[in-house]
């Protein structure tokens, strides 16, 4: 049966779920390769946003680095937790999940992987630094990208800069200086998937 499902009472059908339809469209149209990673953050509601935005705009995976026990080590624990999928709006249940416990630990694991490891913040640091609407067209594009944010009062750390080939700035006009992390990667990684999305169908076209 493929349209329709028996619900158990005699007689009764409905219709093929229209959540389970949404989930394989969602699933066609995610960046596979596209990473976010939080290093060391410190607010719940912080992380459960980004987790939230990233499920919403077609991010591949999320990777956390803490050592935090409110943050569960693995994403089955993570969504057997009705707090995270309540906070998450059940974003968690769509995106793929993992914690590691270091910078380095999850640096080796992008690595061996092929990752490009890209950071964010509103400062220039010496790297490549790259406004977010302003980049030329290949920046976003690797086909393996890692975009890192650091945590809500210290940013990246060293170590995580050193690995990071470029920083993307996010323009500001006001005074503030700074964005929320949840706000940051909102508009980052919304902007990122956008782009590789529309690369990827560009390149279907002319297929």
């Amino acid at each position: 049966m493929t349209d329709i499902e028996y619900t158990g009472e005699i007689g009764a059908v409905k219709a093929k779920s229209s959540l389970r339809v949404k989930a394989d469209l969602a699933r066609a149209q995610r960046c596979r390769t596209l990473v976010c990673v939080l290093e060391n953050p410190q607010n719940l509601y912080n992380i459960t946003g980004v987790i939230r935005t990233a499920e919403g705009v077609g991010v591949g995976k999320i990777y956390i680095v803490s050592t935090k026990e409110f943050i569960p080590k693995t994403w089955q624990a993570m969504k057997a937790k009705a707090m995270w999928v309540n906070l998450t709006a059940s974003g968690v249940k769509w995106v793929y999940i993992r914690r590691f416990d270091t910078t380095a630990e999850c640096l080796t694991h992008l690595a061996k992987r092929n990752f490009t490891n890209t950071a964010t913040s509103p400062h220039t640091l010496g790297k490549q630094n790259t406004s977010l609407y302003s980049a030329p067209p290949d920046a976003f594009t690797q086909h393996h990208l890692a975009v890192w944010f650091g945590n809500e009062s210290g940013g990246l750390s060293d170590e995580a800069m050193t690995a990071c080939k470029q920083c993307i700035q996010v323009p500001m006009r006001g005074i503030i200086e700074s964005l929320n992390l949840c706000t940051s990667a909102s508009i980052v990684l919304s902007y990122i998937a956008h782009v590789r999305i529309e690369k990827t169908q560009h390149k279907k076209k002319e297929q």
